[in-house]
């Protein structure tokens, strides 16, 4: 394991303490979710709601905005605990390596953050399911209606292949960055929500907590490993791998959005009681800003927050002017329309939480 690594020993202390409290900061929380008392509680931000403010939305009984707004919760939070399992396997993948060429201490705390993820994903599971049984559907429904779930096995492929052929995984702990402030920055507007389910909004505070150490862990580890990488090649495609990686992932309507993210979005709509052909048109009408040239407030500053973060990253990076440059101009255009804080938008700055159990 390069030299920069050994921090990972004050997350590990921080980590020991919270750890004899896992089962009752989220396994119980979510246990004691009842769905029969749901009322008109929120479990997503209501403008980061797919399809908010659009004609299909404005068009929607309220019980099906709210079947939707919690449909959105759970295509999002089951896209993270898949995402999760995907820095598992990655995690144990390079905690093996670390074991065999270097530091156990550094080794062990990869696998505590697998412990740490697998519980999270139990816990998304157990209230995404109640929420599902609630409107009649199965877990079968959910997961056909979201085949963007692919892409996370395929980001796990990709890593383990070059990680194994490098015989290092310096690719992956320098990108997974992006991830974190993605899941952070909706995670921290959910919690925010002023009609947020008071269960659910404890279990997820209880998670940021620790995706915030899981986050510190990105951050210092991405750049380690971008210094330990031996070559300028190497430093050159893990930057450009970065750039476009970030620039990929999405908060709100994104112009980026592949084939699997827009079925996600239609069928994710049909499952409310909107008819295929009307969902698809609702979706290109909402990705195209044809009726919304802006996105309501919340979910902007959410992009500038997202944006901003990722360039403060590259900012810090030990590459030439040049690539920080030409990455600032990948990851800009993906979000060019939130390069600058739009008229009226309250930036995001976030506090440090505390347990809610």
């Amino acid at each position: 394991m390069p030299t920069g690594f050994e921090f990972v020993r004050r997350l590990q202390r921080v980590s020991d303490k919270d750890a004899p409290h896992m089962r009752a900061h989220f396994l119980d929380v979510a246990q004691s979710f009842d769905p029969d008392h749901m009322e008109d509680h929120h479990f997503f931000p209501l403008e980061m709601t797919w399809f908010h403010g659009e004609p299909v939305w404005e068009a929607m009984a309220p019980e099906q905005r709210l079947r939707l707004n919690r449909l959105s919760f759970c295509q999002s939070y089951f896209s993270t605990a898949v995402a999760e399992a995907a820095t598992n396997v990655l995690n144990y993948e390079a905690a093996l390596r670390t074991l065999i060429q270097s530091d156990p201490d550094v080794a062990l705390y990869m696998a505590r953050e697998v412990v740490e993820e697998t519980t999270h994903i139990e816990s998304f599971l157990i209230v995404i399911r109640k929420i599902l049984s609630h409107y009649g559907l199965a877990f079968d429904d959910l997961r056909a209606a979201n085949p963007s779930l692919e892409l996370a096995a395929r980001f796990v492929m990709a890593h383990s292949l070059l990680g194994w052929l490098r015989r290092d995984f310096l690719f992956y702990y320098f990108t997974r960055f992006p991830l974190n402030v993605n899941q952070k920055t909706v995670e921290r507007c959910t919690i925010a929500e002023p009609k947020m389910h008071p269960v659910v909004r404890t279990l997820l505070k209880n998670h940021a907590i620790d995706e915030a150490r899981h986050m510190q862990m990105s951050r210092a580890t991405g750049k380690a490993a971008l210094v330990a990488m031996r070559s300028r090649t190497a430093r050159n495609l893990a930057c450009l791998a970065y750039a476009r990686f970030a620039a990929g992932l999405f908060i709100g309507r994104h112009a980026r959005d592949g084939a699997r993210q827009r079925e996600t979005r239609i069928r994710t709509l049909e499952l409310c009681g909107v008819p295929r052909e009307r969902a698809r048109q609702a979706y290109f009408q909402w990705r195209d800003r044809v009726n919304q040239r802006e996105d309501p407030p919340l979910v902007r500053a959410g992009r500038h927050y997202y944006l901003k973060q990722n360039l403060s990253y590259v900012d810090e990076l030990d590459v030439s002017v040049r690539m920080r440059a030409y990455m600032k101009r990948v990851i800009g255009r993906a979000y060019a329309d939130a390069a600058a804080p739009a008229p009226g938008m309250t930036p995001l700055e976030f506090d440090e939480l505390k347990r809610a159990s």
